[in-house]
Order: C-alpha cells, then sequence, then structure tokens
C-alpha cells in the first residue's frame, strides 16, 4: 500500500520482515514501522452506511512482498467518510492519473484520540453510477477539505472508492491508524478501536453539531444544542420558543451521547406564558413575574417542569424589561440583557419567531417612562439555516455561520429539504469569518 503513495507513484517491492514470536514491533523494507500491540482509540466510526470487515493487518499482500497496514471498511461506493477524530488535515492527495489513488491523513489533537493520525486510502475517483475514474476533483473530497484545515470529529471529509490498488477488489476505505503525525506516524493495528467505535447515522455538521441545532432523536424525543450540551425540549417549549420539529435534524443515539445532558432547554426571554392555575407570567432573562397578556396575544400554558431555572419576583416597576418587544419609531425593537433597545429586522424577527402582534406600542407606556437607547440590532437565531446569494447555505451558530459547502454536504448533514431563510449577504457578512471546522476560534477554511 505505501509503495503506490510515493511522490513519484513508482512501485517499490516490499518485503515482509519476518519477526520472532516474541517481538511486538517491526519495518518494513519502505521504511514504515508498525506495533502488534493491542491498543482501543476512542474514535467515530470513519464510514456512514452498511459495512463489513475482517481483521486483516499484517495480512499478506502481493504475493508476501507486502504487509497490510490497515482494515479494508468493505461497502458501496460514495458511502461517506467522517473525521474519526478532531484535529487538522495532515496530508491530501488527488490522482494525478486513472489508479494513482485519492487519500487523506488526519492528525488528531483532542481527548484521547490526541497524538494519534487516521488514513484514508482509496477515497473515490469516479463519477457517481460509473467506474470512468474522472470523479477526481468533484466526488473525492469535500469543498474546502484541504491540508491544513481543522476537521471535527464525525465531519464528512470523503467518499468511500476504489481509487489507487483497489479498483480490482471493489471499493472499500482502507483505514490506518498511526502514533504520531500522518505518514510519519508508527502504524498499529485499527480493528479493535473500528470495533469498539460509535457510529453515526449521518454526519455531522462540522463535527459537534452548530450552536442551536434542534435534534430529533429516534424515539422523536427533541433537544436543542447548547454549549456543547444537550437541552431536553417540551412539546409547549417547542411551541413558545418558536422551535419548529420541521427543522429538526435526525441523530442516532451514537450520535446523542457526544453530548452531556444539559437539563431542559429554558423558556425565551420575553415568553408570556400560562401556568395550569390559570397565573400569566412573563419571563425576563433567568426570572418570571406576574403579568397581562395583550389583547388577542395567545398564551400558551406550559408544566411546572417548564419553568426549572427561573427565579420568581414581582412586577419590576418599569416594563421596560428584557425580552420585551416594543414598537417604536415605527420599527420592531426587543429590550436586552444590557437594557437597550435592539432593532428587530425582518431576518431576525423570522429567525427568532418573533411577531409585531407581541408588542408593546411605544405611545402606550408611560409618558414619564424613559426609554433607552438603540444598541446593536438583533442577530440571527443560533441555529438558522440561511441562504444567501454569493454566500450559500450555512448555518448559524455563536456568531459564525457555519457554511455547507456544496449540495452533497447538504445531504450528508441531514438538511436537504430542510426550511431555510433566504437573507442578504450582508446580513451573514456580519457574522464574522464562516469554518468548516465550526468552532468559534477561528480554525477552518474561511469564506
Amino acid at each position: 500500500m505505501r509503495a503506490l503513495l510515493t511522490a513519484t507513484g513508482a512501485a517499490l517491492a516490499l518485503v515482509a520482515v519476518a519477526l520472532p514470536a516474541a517481538a511486538r514491533t517491526g519495518v518494513d523494507t519502505t521504511g514504515t514501522a508498525y506495533d502488534t500491540a493491542g491498543v482501543v482509540v476512542p474514535i467515530t466510526f470513519p464510514v456512514v452506511g452498511a459495512t463489513s470487515f475482517s481483521d486483516t493487518f499484517l495480512s499478506c499482500r502481493s504475493g508476501c512482498s507486502r504487509l497490510h497496514m490497515g482494515q479494508d471498511l468493505m461497502g458501496a461506493k460514495m458511502s461517506p467518510l467522517v473525521a474519526a477524530c478532531s484535529g487538522t488535515v495532515v496530508t491530501l492527495k488527488r490522482e494525478t492519473h486513472v489508479g494513482g489513488g485519492n487519500y487523506l491523513g488526519i492528525a488528531c489533537d483532542t481527548g484521547a484520540a490526541k497524538g494519534w493520525s487516521v488514513m484514508y486510502l482509496h477515497v473515490n475517483n469516479d463519477t457517481p453510477g460509473t467506474d470512468d475514474g474522472k470523479g477526481t476533483g468533484k466526488w473525492d473530497f469535500p469543498t474546502g477539505i484541504a491540508e491544513g484545515v481543522r476537521v471535527m470529529q464525525g465531519q464528512l471529509v470523503a467518499w468511500r472508492g476504489d481509487s489507487g490498488d483497489a479498483e480490482s477488489t471493489g471499493p472499500h476505505l482502507h483505514f490506518e491508524l498511526r502514533k504520531g503525525s500522518g505518514w510519519g506516524g508508527v502504524v498499529y493495528n485499527a480493528y479493535s478501536s473500528l470495533r469498539a467505535a460509535h457510529r453515526i447515522a449521518a454526519p455531522t455538521s462540522s463535527g459537534p453539531h452548530p450552536e442551536g441545532t434542534l435534534l430529533r432523536t429516534p424515539a422523536r424525543g427533541y433537544y436543542v444544542v447548547k454549549g456543547g450540551k444537550a437541552y431536553g425540549v417540551s412539546a409547549a417549549v417547542l411551541k413558545v420558543n418558536a422551535l419548529s420539529t420541521a427543522d429538526a435534524i435526525a441523530a442516532s443515539w451514537a450520535e446523542m451521547a457526544l453530548y452531556p445532558y444539559g437539563g431542559r432547554l429554558a423558556l425565551v426571554s420575553g415568553a408570556v406564558v400560562k401556568d395550569s392555575a390559570g397565573t400569566v407570567w412573563r419571563v425576563s432573562g433567568s426570572t418570571r413575574f406576574p403579568t397581562t397578556a395583550l389583547p388577542g396575544q395567545p398564551v400558551t400554558t406550559v408544566g411546572a417542569a417548564d419553568f426549572t431555572g427561573l427565579t420568581t419576583s414581582a412586577a419590576p416597576e418599569s416594563p421596560l424589561v428584557p425580552g420585551l418587544l416594543v414598537k417604536t419609531a415605527g420599527a420592531l425593537a426587543q429590550v436586552g440583557e444590557d437594557g437597550l433597545l435592539h432593532k428587530v429586522g425582518a431576518f431576525a424577527a423570522a429567525s427568532w419567531g418573533l411577531k409585531a402582534t407581541d408588542a408593546v406600542d411605544a405611545v402606550d407606556l408611560p409618558a414619564d417612562l424613559a426609554v433607552p437607547g438603540f444598541g446593536a440590532d438583533l442577530g440571527l437565531r443560533d441555529g438558522t439555516l440561511v441562504s444567501a446569494y454569493k454566500v450559500g447555505v450555512g448555518v448559524v451558530s455563536g456568531g459564525y455561520l457555519r457554511r455547507l459547502w456544496d449540495t452533497r454536504e447538504v445531504n450528508a448533514y441531514g438538511y436537504a429539504g430542510k426550511p431555510r431563510l433566504g437573507v442578504l449577504a450582508s446580513t451573514v457578512a456580519g457574522l464574522g469569518a464562516g469554518e468548516i471546522a465550526g468552532t468559534a476560534g477561528g480554525y477552518g477554511r474561511h469564506w
């Protein structure tokens, strides 16, 4: 296998090293070091979809002129390949001739996998539905995957194929586990790690799902991703917080295991709700206080558990509490935690589910009440799937736009058919640099 990965592509004669029974390490004639010690590195299974494999580590290949340094994960061509760990793409090659092979390697940099690398060989080189060898550059790696880009565990990084010397053996991913960075690492048997790996139903959007993503479990429970945790959402809170089940991304139990349980999702600030006794409450930040609904304003009845985390207080002297919607100067604004008014544009209103009919008219406020000044406009809500001219499709998350670079990624990440909020390019331009890696730390490719 390593012979196919030289800069010249020339075939090298590999001679397997015969080890004494007690020996654990070896080096083949290409200089590839390996270790037979049993290891289990916590990883995500690198293929989404039906896959079969057996332990073929150090098996004879090419008439025993070389050893097999990985595990062959057999299955359908074009199955999504995902990052087995979070880390940086340290090597990526696109074939320059049919049969040359496409591959990439990721150096893991977080958790128990830190210090290991995972290698992906036989990445697809065909036009889907064919074996024409003409898919390199279009159907091998998603747009944005390149050397130096940081990827997150579970992120789509390639598609399974039969490039290189797999043309005659059927599509499969040759997967290697190496201690160290990329090709320079010592090869270990990946079999046990693959057997123990958690599997996901679909690539996760840029690794862990973007902040604010609404997830749906196989049992049809709903959770919102917030601060790296999953918060349960009741039917009442879904309605009050203007979260639509049509936007929910299907998540497997293995994906849900990526998130510690954070408790129940809090009612959104500004919500007007009713308890089982009929008392109407306004939610403001982490408090609730008795209030009166506006004429015609629908009030949802919520359960006692939906008030979890909220302290009860008397109605404040000033009605201008955080979360309150106000119609002033011909515009809709919301009082922020900073006490300032934040203008709510049409896109932000659609993103948050805010309605002018739920707003207090400034002319109805006490004449002696000092109306605060304006701060920055209200931004789009985390988890909003948007599309914009010349920007494309992305998910708002933590003040950033996580790009979904092409239709294949939209499909792979579970966003196909999901409602998109069409916005102006200037609206998302204010979000800052979008990252393929999906972290607020500035990793990855910027648009």
